[in-house]
């Protein structure tokens, strides 16, 4: 099943620390770097338009000033789950990355979930009472991936990208990673789809198209603003 490029589960662990640093390099540092460009610069000019309608004193600034806001969550949203999914934002274990709905979850025999974030390249981990354990970065260069909760006690990750099979312990740390081929494919687990607990802000962070669809309310109202405004 591919070529082995990570020592076994009994190396030192320094190694696998090292191991871990290596995984934790972005996937694609040109496309990260152009996305965080294009979402800075495109954010910044709605947002100086936003401020072009404020008026001193204006019963209005209250509906301009939401609307702007709705426009920079959802862009941070759309564009941080992007950053994130290919490793140019960079989280630390203890971050609870919004989840919402999500497909392919699976629940290992301590009755532990284990919730892969496709949109933010992230698996994280909840009890059995979906509290927060932890969460970290997958090396799936921003594209799908699947979890596998094996009797071993690992979490087996296999990236559609580059085919890639990460092992991790369950508190993150990569144990090995290796590569599969065509015909050593993982077998189709599907996993479960669950709406797991959160915020109701959280939910425009939780999904690419909620993000971007935050957005657009806030363009079309500002749109609609200045529309009746010039009448």
């Amino acid at each position: 099943m591919g070529v082995t490029v990570a020592p076994f589960a009994g190396s030192p662990t320094p190694v696998r620390r090292a191991l871990s640093y290596i995984n934790c390099g972005m996937d694609n540092p040109i496309f990260g770097l152009v996305l965080a460009l294009f979402g800075g610069i495109w954010t910044y000019f709605v947002l100086r338009g936003v401020s072009c309608e404020f008026k001193p004193g204006h019963r209005s600034n209250w509906f301009v000033g939401s609307m702007g806001v709705l426009v920079l969550i959802g862009a941070c949203g759309f564009f941080g789950s992007g950053m994130s999914a290919v490793g140019f934002l960079r989280f630390p274990n203890f971050f609870e990355w919004p989840a919402g709905i999500v497909c392919g979850v699976q629940t290992r025999s301590d009755g532990k979930h284990v919730v892969p974030l496709v949109p933010a390249g992230r698996v994280q981990i909840y009890d059995a009472t979906w509290h927060f354990l932890r969460g970290w970065h997958v090396g799936a260069h921003g594209g799908d991936f699947k979890v596998e909760c094996p009797a071993t006690g690992r979490i087996e990750v296999y990236t559609g990208r580059g085919q890639h099979h990460y092992s991790y312990a369950e508190d993150g740390e990569l144990i090995s990673a290796t590569t599969y081929s065509e015909g050593d494919s993982p077998q189709d687990s599907a996993g479960s789809c669950v709406v797991v607990p959160t915020s109701p802000l959280g939910w425009v962070f939780s999904s690419p198209a909620f993000s971007w669809g935050t957005a657009m309310i806030g363009i079309a109202g500002l749109a609609i603003f200045k529309k009746l405004k010039s009448q």
